[in-house]
C-alpha cells in the first residue's frame, strides 16, 4: 500500500481482517457469549491506531542548497551544544585504554579524528570548544509518523544496529557524509517493537528527505551535527534551554543552515 510505510502493511491489514471476520462470525454464526462482537471492535479500534501510525503521506522537501531537515515526526525535547568524551575502540586500541565500566560496552577515552567515525559518549558544554557539535533530540508522539528520512543528500558511510546493553536501549545509527561532511542520527528504541525495516544500507547515495528505515517505536531521536559546519534554525533557539517543544515534521522543516557558501 502506497500511503503505508514500507514495512508495515502486514501489521495494518492483519487486525483490519481478523476483526472483520469476528464480526461477521459473531453476526451469522455465534457471538461466542457477547465476546465475539467486543473482540472484532478493538480488533478494528486496533487497526484505526495503527493507520494513523503508520502511514507514510509525501513531503514537500526544501530545495535549498546545504539545509538539514528533520528525519523524523515529533517534538523539540533539546537542543543543546555537546563534545564527545568516550569511543568505540578500534582493532589498535590497548586494553589498557578500554573502559568496561562505563554502560553499554567498552570504551576508550577521547573523540573520533574522523567525525562520527564510530559511536561516541557525549556530555553537554556551555561554551563553544573544539569539535563540539549540535544535538537536536526529539520526543516522538504516539500518532507522530515512524519513518525515519535522511536530513541531507550524500551517502550513507555508516549504519549500526546494536542491541540493549548495559541499561542503553536498542538503537539504529546511521552516519552520511556529502563532500566531507559527516551528520548522525541515533533512533532509540523501545519494546515490544513491531517492525524495524531499514530502507538504506551502508554505501548507498540518498536524497535529502529519502526514506532511511521505518520502526514501530521509537520514541526519542538525536541529530548531531559538527557546529563549525551548521547553525540551528533561529525557532529552535526560543525557549528554555532551547526546549521549546516545536513541532518538526520529518523531510520537511528545515533544522540546520549551512554556515559555508552551500552553492561551492
Amino acid at each position: 500500500m502506497a500511503w503505508l510505510a514500507e514495512g508495515s502493511s502486514a501489521m495494518v491489514v492483519t487486525p483490519i481482517a481478523s476483526g472483520s471476520l469476528v464480526l461477521l462470525i459473531s453476526a451469522f454464526i455465534d457471538p461466542l457469549f457477547g465476546l465475539g462482537p467486543l473482540l472484532g471492535v478493538l480488533l478494528l479500534c486496533a487497526a484505526s491506531w495503527l493507520l494513523l501510525r503508520f502511514r507514510d503521506p509525501p513531503r514537500k522537501i526544501p530545495q535549498d542548497a546545504g539545509l538539514l531537515v528533520a528525519p523524523i515526526d515529533g517534538r523539540v525535547l533539546h537542543l543543546r551544544r555537546e563534545r564527545a568524551t568516550h569511543r568505540r575502540p578500534g582493532s589498535d586500541a590497548a586494553s589498557a585504554d578500554i573502559f568496561e565500566d562505563l554502560g553499554g560496552g567498552s570504551w576508550i577515552e577521547g573523540a573520533c579524528t574522523i567525525p562520527f567515525d564510530t559511536e561516541q559518549r557525549f556530555t553537554a558544554v556551555d561554551d563553544e570548544c573544539e569539535g563540539d557539535v549540535w544535538c537536536l533530540r526529539l520526543t516522538v508522539g504516539a500518532l507522530d509518523l515512524q519513518v525515519h528520512r535522511a536530513p541531507m543528500a550524500g551517502t550513507v558511510v555508516a549504519g549500526e544496529h546494536r542491541r540493549v546493553a548495559d541499561g542503553w536501549p536498542e538503537r539504529l545509527r546511521w552516519v552520511i557524509e556529502s563532500a566531507g561532511r559527516r551528520i548522525e542520527v541515533v533512533a532509540h528504541l523501545t519494546r515490544p517493537r513491531f517492525a524495524l525495516t531499514p530502507l538504506t544500507s551502508p554505501g548507498e547515495p540518498v536524497r535529502r528527505g529519502q526514506r532511511l528505515a521505518f520502526m514501530s517505536t521509537t520514541p526519542t531521536l538525536e541529530l548531531r551535527v559538527p557546529a563549525a559546519e551548521w547553525c540551528p534554525e533561529i525557532t529552535l533557539m526560543q525557549g528554555a534551554n532551547q526546549a521549546n517543544g516545536q513541532e518538526v515534521h520529518a523531510g520537511a522543516t528545515v533544522v540546520f543552515h549551512p554556515l559555508w557558501d552551500a552553492e561551492e
